[in-house]
């Protein structure tokens, strides 16, 4: 464990944040909101900058890491941007609760879009900028894009952040560098989120101007759903509702795609499972929907629409909602989504939730399993995208798939242990929401619901289980074992 290297590399990330506060500050000074917004925004960028100024004062000899290295920079990386990502909330009184405010922040950075917050109407224009920048910048990761940034090591070790980081059973670096790899990423990441602010602010809702459309550009592109209005975008125009969900589909498909589009390998994009299987599925879902909806609406084009909508903002774990679907809608199209918020959208995406590449490989695999145990002389392989799967991958993803389903039963216990007046709808859909990132659930925590009921502890536990999904599980699990910590 190379632990001045952690520190160096954790200390830059605080820094970093501290840089990126200074857009929530010019916000504060354009709205000439009150001195103690800008107070709250000076004060934590100077905590930041100077914790992240002692984790550099001893530098580290050697730069190269290991995988468990990455694994414990990213896990606390993101616990830190967190923890001190929550003051401004709490100095500027906003969010007066440190816990409240943490779950919020947790939320942001994880692009999860769950809230603690009653009434958005309350909260500054530079405490919802910062609430929606933190989607923005934990889509596609915030050590991602460092990586951009800081010098890569001779031996390319970086690359473990990167995995430790990235959604998905696979990443690897579309070209030979990381740090190249980083900003093609990021270049794509930045340009589509343009699009969409374009298209937002040319649309016809006169209550959508340039700040609107940034921010809910921020949280599209997060696929976090942090909204600008407590009733999320229902009240908004059916055009700006279908630009939203034609994003959230964007940003939930696999980013290596786009870079395959625009390197010209159109063949090798045709031929990708997942990206068939995520429009399968989605397409499946809709229909179905449609059909659980199609006598609630007046119209073909609403039934449609409001279908497409939430599949996608599901799906993507987004969390955006275009109508109150926990209230209105049958329980077929309910379950419909609580079954999307399992299977989340693809890997290397903004998304969360298990990933459709996951659940073909493990479907794979299980069907395998069982044509071994009808003719156990039987010798075959599992193929995905056309390659050959390695035992590792598979284990790798049966693994996770285990812990995730264990995760999301323990926090749902935990939370009915400590909430015993809650429903259990409320706790399980609550818990699935955060682990996949989601954000909305039912009954308690439904479309026009919120977290704000739950107590400190509840709140804590959310916070870490948004984390925990984000980096998809095993950074944190590593970096809390104790065994990773003893020297060796």
């Amino acid at each position: 464990m190379k632990k001045t290297l952690i520190f160096n590399i954790i200390g830059k990330i605080l820094i970093f944040e501290a840089v990126v506060m200074v857009l929530p500050l010019f916000i504060s000074f354009i709205y000439k909101e009150k001195t103690i917004y800008k107070l709250s925004f000076v004060i934590t960028m100077s905590v930041l900058a100077s914790i992240g100024f002692f984790m550099n004062i001893k530098k580290a000899e050697d730069v190269a890491m290991k995988a468990r290295d990455g694994f414990v920079i990213v896990a606390l990386s993101w616990i830190l941007m967190s923890a001190l990502g929550a003051l401004p909330f709490v100095i500027s009184k906003d969010i007066p609760n440190y816990f409240d405010a943490l779950f919020e922040i947790s939320s942001g950075f994880s692009t999860t879009g769950a809230s603690s917050i009653k009434d958005l109407s309350v909260i500054s224009k530079s405490m919802l900028f910062w609430r929606s920048f933190s989607h923005w910048l934990g889509g596609m990761g915030i050590l991602v894009l460092i990586l951009s940034f800081i010098p890569e090591s001779k031996d390319g070790s970086t690359i473990h952040i990167m995995r430790a980081e990235s959604t998905g059973p696979q990443v690897g670096k579309l070209v030979s560098k990381v740090k190249i790899t980083s900003r093609i990423l990021y270049l794509i990441y930045l340009t589509i989120t343009v699009i969409e602010f374009i298209f937002l602010l040319l649309g016809p809702d006169k209550n959508i101007g340039v700040y609107e459309s940034i921010l809910l550009s921020f949280s599209t592109a997060g696929t976090g759903g942090f909204a600008v209005l407590s009733s999320s975008v229902v009240t908004y125009s059916a055009y700006t509702q279908y630009v939203i969900g034609i994003f959230m589909l964007i940003f939930g498909t696999n980013f290596t795609i786009y870079y395959l589009l625009l390197i010209g390998k159109w063949k090798e994009v045709i031929k990708s499972e997942e990206l068939k299987w995520y429009i399968i599925t989605a397409a499946l879902a809709i229909v179905l929907i449609m059909f659980s909806i199609r006598n609630l609406y007046s119209s073909f084009e609403e039934v449609f629409r409001l279908s497409f909508f939430q599949v996608f903002s599901v799906m993507s774990t987004s969390g955006f909602t275009a109508v109150d679907f926990a209230k209105e809608w049958p329980t077929l199209a309910k379950w419909t989504l609580i079954l999307l918020m399992f299977t989340g959208c693809c890997a290397g995406s903004t998304g969360g939730g298990i990933k459709i590449s996951r659940l073909i490989i493990l479907m794979k695999t299980s069907w395998q399993n069982i044509r071994k145990m009808i003719n156990p002389r039987r010798v075959s392989v599992v193929k995905y995208d056309g390659n050959v799967l390695t035992d590792d991958v598979s284990k790798s993803v049966q693994t996770f798939f285990i812990t995730y389903i264990f995760i999301t039963a323990i926090v749902t216990l935990l939370i009915s242990i400590i909430e015993p007046d809650i429903d259990v709808l409320s706790n399980l859909t609550g818990t699935i929401s955060c682990i996949g990132n989601v954000g909305p659930g039912l009954s308690m925590v439904g479309s026009y619901g919120d977290f704000s009921f739950y107590s400190s502890l509840s709140k804590l536990i959310f916070s870490l289980t948004m984390i925990t999904g984000r980096l998809e599980i095993f950074p944190l699990i590593i970096a809390l074992s104790p065994s990773t910590w003893r020297k060796k």
